[in-house]
């Protein structure tokens, strides 16, 4: 015990950014396809914000949580997380010192290194991150800044009193830089923040990965490295897990970075191969790659000649040419145990794996990083309700369903497109897939009934899923080549991938239009016997030209609501398909030549005629794009301006020249409508229309400090709780908005008005405002109650109380003093008797 107490002391004037830093996870469940071997680590640890945080929901995030699922990615652990008890931050502190000498948990993180802590717990040579000594300022009204602090005369910092080895890193810093320090020493956490709160201290004394609401590190210096600990003696898993850092350093160097980004700062990354990385993948055998679902366009087998194509066999086929790995595909067919379809199929690994805990941990795989990025879609029958499903029949692909339980209501079928098509057919009532499949199967299979809603906020990633036991030089190499990717690469290869091929958009054409294509051949017959032989071998060449040019541009359009273009260099010509119904957006802009029997329309010299019509930014997304995506306003002279998002790229021959330019053009204008709409609500209260409460402190905050500020009112209804008792809550509403009326009202437009809460407005007069004046508003309101009808139409009224503080002309005051000054004021008014108004002035005389 008397160990444990000096190896707590030794950490503790860090706390809570040292033995606090344990990484924990949410528990992982246990399956029963779990490995009878697979080894349960158990981790101790104790909350704090940014390092380890416990969700409400029973998730975890934080810097060491996320390392330590990297970790098992290459070990295959599982984890079992032990919280230190106590009823403040040094009681668990003390007692996770405890639980790791005494042998009750196997790892802790974010331990320090000194050789004295050595003679007790067992560390790894590799740290896994680094925290700094910083000093922490208000996120306004701050003194010191990252740029001002050398300059200062004279600094005074809080910091705890214990804190004895950050207090000569902090005196030796301010030597270093000539600067006088004048410290204040604190008993609590507490005690520390608040003396900068109260202007006793300009900045106080932490390390950086801490996270204090409100306040900011400005400066840190003197960085110390972090370690995973054991218990002495157990060397084994710290030996693991010093192999496996450096492996992790190797494949995805950036890590710590990227997590201290995301967490705490900004970082670079670098995921180029090794010469030894290259040479493990040029020797490795042959990958095998399971692939258990269809979902075009992401991967799918060609129904025409059977082959591998989509998104999927570009990213494999760019880890062959990157790396050296050759690999081989092999169908995963349906089963109703899809962890034992894996094994039987003896596979290296699985493609298009959705990134989830259940094929982590069900079906026991380490997953890469992800190569793509979808929203989720809810997919029903429009003859269905959406807001009601819970009796409705689901339709569920079979690797979903053989990773959850089955219900009454599910109806299990072998692919994506099988589900789509059961629930267009009325056999399913609903199904679930992502933004890039269902678009896709309702163009190529004419899926007409089918409606989509958003299903989540959150994106499906897909990836590689590695088979256990993981070789971690593969999924290194994996990781660092997908990393590696820029957006633009990524996007490319997604886009190049995912087109039909042309001989299957020409048969799914015939298929779905057979009708059409007999009587266009019936019709081409009667013509033929009709002409002579040397203008029928004309008109049969012409013929055949226009029917694969349609066909081609055909069932490019139908894949979605979208139009496609194509822009030739060496013509000088554009063709933009028809859109699927409803307006033109861009070929109506270039006076455009066009048969109402061709799928497209055609514009020639479209060079001149777009950069005469068009904007710059537009004219060169379809003639020569720098990006691949591009969102701009298009306007004409006689139609209101339409947003578009144009995607774009160019076409080039053997010899790596571009011929052409090919893209598709989106209607934006409701997403964009919609972003207006958003940041309007964002500031306004739904019910009165007035600003919210945030939005009013913001800018009355503002006014207030810059002595710009004639009057804060605070206006408060009496006796309100009896209008919501007598007629009611919507009669209250409706009184509500006629208070919120009143008072905008009896003040200037350029006065803020806002709704604080329930009952409670406010009111800063911007500018200054004579005494008179401020009355006679006051009395406006005062001798006018607001009237409403109740719930039977009879009119009702209620009265206001105001309390208010008159402000001078240039003076700053903050927002706080300014409203508790109002609010006493209010209380006297409340206290007169209510319907009256009580101001108080500079002096505090009424």
């Amino acid at each position: 015990m008397l160990i444990s107490l000096v190896l707590a002391c030794t950490l503790l004037p860090c706390l809570p950014a040292s033995s606090a830093f344990a990484a924990e996870t949410e528990p992982e469940q246990t399956s029963e396809a779990s490995q009878p071997d697979q080894r349960v680590v158990k981790v101790g640890y104790m909350q704090q914000e940014g390092v380890l945080a416990r969700n409400e929901d029973g998730t975890f995030e934080g810097y060491t949580y996320d390392y330590l699922i990297h970790i098992a990615q290459f070990t295959g652990w599982k984890y079992e997380f032990i919280e230190a008890p106590g009823a403040n931050d040094n009681e668990r502190a003390g007692a996770l010192i405890d639980m790791l000498a005494n042998g009750e948990v196997d790892i802790e993180g974010s331990m320090t290194y000194s050789q004295s802590l050595a003679e007790y717990f067992e560390y790894p040579q590799n740290s896994y991150g680094t925290a700094h000594t910083a000093l922490f300022v208000p996120n306004t009204n701050n003194t010191i800044t990252q740029t001002n602090l050398f300059t200062r005369d004279n600094v005074t910092v809080s910091l705890l009193a214990s804190s004895s080895m950050r207090r000569e890193e902090l005196v030796y810093f301010f030597e270093q830089n000539g600067i006088n320090l004048t410290m204040i020493d604190c008993d609590s956490a507490d005690e520390v923040r608040e003396s900068v709160l109260t202007g006793k201290a300009d900045a106080f004394l932490d390390i950086d990965v801490n996270l204090h609401e409100d306040f900011h590190a400005a400066v840190t210096f003197a960085g110390r490295p972090y370690f995973f600990a054991a218990p002495k003696g157990q060397r084994e898993v710290i030996d693991d897990i010093d192999a496996t850092i450096d492996l992790i350093n190797r494949s995805n160097p950036s890590l710590q970075d990227s997590l201290y980004d995301r967490y705490f700062m900004q970082s670079k990354s670098d995921y180029s191969l090794t010469e030894s990385e290259l040479a493990f993948a040029a020797a490795h055998e042959t990958l095998r790659v399971g692939v258990i679902s269809e979902k075009a366009p992401i991967q799918s087998f060609s129904r025409t000649t059977g082959s591998f194509e989509g998104a999927t066999k570009g990213i494999l086929d760019y880890l062959s040419s990157h790396a050296g790995f050759s690999y081989e595909i092999v169908k995963i067919e349906p089963s109703d145990n899809l962890a034992e379809a894996i094994r039987d199929a003896d596979v290296d690994l699985v493609a298009g794996a959705d990134n989830t805990s259940a094929v982590r941990n069900e079906l026991l795989m380490s997953l890469s990083a992800p190569y793509m990025s979808e929203s989720k879609l809810l997919v029903y029958n429009k003859f269905v309700d959406p807001d009601n499903l819970g009796e409705k029949t689901m339709a569920v692909p079979w690797e979903q369903a053989s990773l959850s339980e089955k219900g009454p209501n599910v109806v299990v079928y072998d692919t994506v497109e099988k589900c789509l098509q059961a629930v267009n057919e009325g056999k399913a009532d609903y199904t679930y897939s992502t933004s890039y499949c269902v678009p896709y199967y309702i163009s190529a299979d004419n899926l007409n009934n089918l409606l989509t809603l958003p299903s989540s906020s959150q994106a499906v990633e897909t990836c590689f899923a590695l088979v256990h036991p993981v070789e971690p030089e593969l999924l290194q190499i994996i990781n660092k080549s997908i990393r590696g990717l820029s957006s633009t690469e990524l996007d490319s290869i997604v886009y190049n991938n995912s087109l039909i091929d042309q001989d299957e958009q020409i048969s799914s054409f015939i298929r779905d239009h057979l009708l059409e294509v007999a009587l266009g051949f019936i019709t081409l017959l009667l013509v033929v016997i009709a002409l002579l032989t040397l203008y029928l071998r004309a008109r049969v060449r012409a013929a055949r030209s226009v029917r694969e040019e349609n066909q081609r541009f055909q069932k490019l359009y139908s894949l979605a609501n979208e139009q496609f273009f194509e822009y030739s260099i060496k013509s000088d010509t554009l063709l933009i398909s028809k859109p699927n119904g409803g307006q033109n957006f861009v070929a109506s802009s270039a006076e455009d030549e066009t048969d109402d029997k061709r799928p497209y329309f055609l514009v020639r010299n479209a060079r001149k005629r777009l950069q005469d019509k068009l904007s710059p930014e537009l004219a060169d997304a379809f003639l020569s794009p720098q990006e691949t995506v591009t969102d701009a306003a298009l306007e004409l002279d006689d139609k209101p301006r339409q947003w578009l998002r144009i995607m774009s790229h160019f076409v080039s021959d053997e010899t790596d020249r571009p011929i052409s330019v090919i893209g598709k053009i989106t209607n934006i204008d409701d997403e964009m409508r919609e972003k207006l709409d958003l940041s309007q609500r964002a500031h306004h209260d739904g019910l009165t229309g007035l600003l919210n409460w945030k939005t009013f402190q913001e800018r009355a905050g503002r006014l207030l400090e810059e002595g710009k500020a004639g009057a804060l009112l605070i206006l408060d209804t009496d006796d309100f709780k009896l209008v919501n008792d007598t007629y009611g809550h919507l009669a209250g509403d409706v009184a509500l908005q006629h208070t919120a009326d009143a008072i905008g009202r009896a003040f200037r437009p350029n006065d803020l008005v806002g709704r604080l809460g329930g009952d409670e407005f406010a009111v800063c007069i911007a500018g200054p405002i004579s005494r008179d004046k401020l009355v006679e508003r006051c009395n406006l309101i005062i001798g006018n109650p607001v009237a409403f009808p109740d719930q039977n139409g009879k009119t009702q009224l209620v009265t206001l109380s105001i309390g208010g503080v008159e402000l001078p002309e240039g003076v700053g005051i903050s927002y706080e003093t300014a409203y508790r000054q109002a609010d006493r004021a209010l209380y006297h008014a409340k206290a007169d008797g209510k319907n009256r108004f009580f101001i108080e002035c500079p002096d505090n005389d009424d």
